[in-house]
This record gives structure tokens, C-alpha cells and sequence, in this order.
């Protein structure tokens, strides 16, 4: 059986979570349906073993060179040729259903790239958190889809991408290669992402996607219209009830906004969400 599509899972110490992601995306999938494609970069913990272990039809590679970008482009060369790619972090939970209407959005119509619906799980965050995520969520920007973490490229659109630069906003500058109408939005296909479980670890990671975007803005290719901050105020005057989760926002944006304006060191660096990351009880 020809796959329908490879899945490309990047994981650099995903340890404790990899189990997670690959066991719910095989849920009910026939077997030989997708070719998934998992790459342990700079790994120093029990990544791939792990992996090989949730997904034994796996194909796991190992390499000692960090990134996630080098990581997709190793990846790359191991998926199933003329079929779409599906991008995948190792950090979230999917189903195959989800997966295959990405992929069945890109077969069967003309779109480049396919995304899909992302929940927040914040339900572990404190309440800085929450109502952080509540107020994020307000930006027009999700109306459609959520272009990160999981979407799908057709064989032009990955073409039109690869192989990827060296930088640290993969994602924003794969979704910033497509003009919005080349973007097919499946609300069929939904995915959780897990909230960081305290505010430092917020800051911490919104800051390295405010540097991300900066840095591919410089490049050239600047987010589309009608995305942002502002966006975000002008939907919220509407709704007085979320005006002290937006005040958080606005808040917890100013200090890293502040952080970067201040940092002296511009070397290329990777802030991620460690409390996530811990092993639950029910994880072992």
C-alpha cells in the first residue's frame, strides 16, 4: 500500500511527551495509510527509543546536528515521493482522523498547505495563563486555522519551501510562503496544544516566537493583514467581559517586548516550554 502522505515529527528531548503524540496518531489508522518519519535531533535523553517503541512502523532517524529546520530537511529525504507532508510536532496530541482531512483537503482540492483547528489545553496553567490564552485566542488570526505546529504541504508546496533555511520560526515562515487563498482551512482536522503551566514559562516561549517573527519580517515577508495586537484590541472592545484577560495579554506581551529589546546576546536561541515536558503520574 502507497502511503497517502508522510508525517514529519521533529523532536529534540520529547522524551516523556513522543509516546503521547505518536499513539494517539495512530489510533485507527490502517496500517501502510501514512508514512511517519521521526527525527531525534541533538537528542540526550530517550527520544528515539521511545519512539521506536510507540510506533515500531516508524521510521526514527537520529542525528547529533540541532534544529528543527535541518531536522524536517533530513526528514524530507525519507518521505514518500509526489504524496503531501504533514509537519507535526512531537509535543501535541492528534488523531489519524484529523491528519488523513488534511491530507484529503490537499488531494482533492487545489490548495498549496492545509491547517487545521488548534485547542489549548490550560487546564495545569495558572490563572495568568489562562487568561492569557483566553485573550490570544480572541485574534482574528484563528478564524483561519491554526497554521503551526500540525499542517499539511501538497508536493508544489513543498517544493515552493524546501529545503528550509536555518532560523527558528519554521513554521511562521512556511505559513507567510502561501498567500492566504493558497491555504485550505479543514475545520475537520483539531489538535491540542498544551498551555505552559506558569507564567515565566510563557514568557519565555512567546518570546522566542515575537524574535522568530521579527526575524522573518526582516526577511521579507511580513504576516498578513489583519493579524496582531491590534486586531486583537479591536475584537475585544466588543467584548467588555474579556478585558482583564486581555489586560493580561497586554501585559505579559509589554515584558516580552521589553526582554527583547534589551537582549545583547543575538545569537540563534531555542526558549521552550519545559513544564510541559515533565513526566505526569499517569505518564509514569
Amino acid at each position: 500500500m502507497t502511503p497517502l502522505a508522510t508525517v514529519l515529527v521533529p523532536a529534540w528531548n520529547e522524551g516523556t511527551v513522543i509516546a503521547r503524540t505518536l499513539t494517539g496518531l495512530q489510533a485507527g489508522l490502517a496500517r501502510g495509510s501514512l508514512r511517519i518519519v521521526v527525527i531525534a535531533n541533538a537528542c540526550s535523553d530517550d527520544t528515539a527509543a521511545a519512539a521506536r517503541r510507540a510506533a515500531p512502523d516508524a521510521v526514527v532517524l537520529e542525528t547529533p546536528v540541532p534544529g528543527k529546520c535541518h531536522a524536517l530537511n533530513l526528514g524530507l529525504t525519507h518521505a514518500e515521493p509526489g504524496r503531501p507532508v504533514v509537519v507535526l510536532d512531537a509535543d501535541l496530541d492528534v488523531t489519524a482522523a484529523a491528519v488523513l482531512a488534511l491530507v484529503s483537503a490537499l488531494i482533492h482540492g487545489k490548495a498549496l498547505a492545509a491547517c487545521g483547528q488548534m485547542e489549548v489545553n490550560a487546564a495545569a496553567a495558572s490563572a495568568s495563563v489562562r487568561a492569557w490564552v483566553r485573550a490570544w485566542q480572541m485574534n482574528p488570526y484563528f478564524a483561519r486555522g491554526k497554521f503551526g505546529g500540525l499542517f499539511a504541504l501538497s508536493p508544489a508546496g513543498v517544493d515552493r519551501v524546501f529545503p528550509l533555511p536555518v532560523l527558528t520560526a519554521d513554521d511562521e515562515f512556511i505559513r507567510r510562503a502561501f498567500a492566504p487563498a493558497e491555504v485550505a482551512f479543514v475545520p475537520a482536522c483539531r489538535f491540542v496544544a498544551h498551555a505552559p503551566r506558569t507564567l515565566r514559562a510563557l514568557v519565555q516561549t512567546r518570546r522566542r516566537s515575537l524574535r522568530g517573527a521579527r526575524a522573518i519580517t526582516a526577511m521579507g515577508r511580513p504576516a498578513p493583514v489583519g493579524e496582531g495586537s491590534h486586531a486583537m484590541l479591536r475584537a475585544a472592545l466588543a467584548r467588555p467581559s474579556r478585558w482583564p484577560d486581555l489586560a493580561v495579554f497586554l501585559a505579559v506581551m509589554a515584558v516580552v517586548r521589553l526582554l527583547l529589546a534589551t537582549e545583547r546576546d543575538t545569537a540563534q536561541r531555542w526558549e521552550r516550554d519545559l513544564t510541559n515536558r515533565l513526566p505526569t503520574p499517569l505518564e509514569g
